[in-house]
């Protein structure tokens, strides 16, 4: 098994979420466990605003010490 750091968990959400209606079942899965648990790691407006954060490289996640 592999564990992911934090921005790259946010980076495969970001990938995943960006052709959601191209994804095949494991993929979608996949993404939706990665939604779930960003959903339980951040607020509404972080979730709202993660591809921003993503591209101006903060690390929200480790900010918060999640991962």
């Amino acid at each position: 098994m592999i564990e992911l750091k934090s921005r790259q968990t946010v980076a495969i959400y970001l990938f995943l979420k960006h052709r959601e209606e191209e994804l095949d079942e494991p993929l979608l899965q996949l993404y939706n466990e990665l939604q779930r648990k960003l959903f339980s790691y951040l607020s509404i407006e972080e979730m709202e605003s993660l591809e921003e954060l993503y591209k101006n490289n903060v690390d929200v996640l480790q900010q918060r010490g999640y991962i």
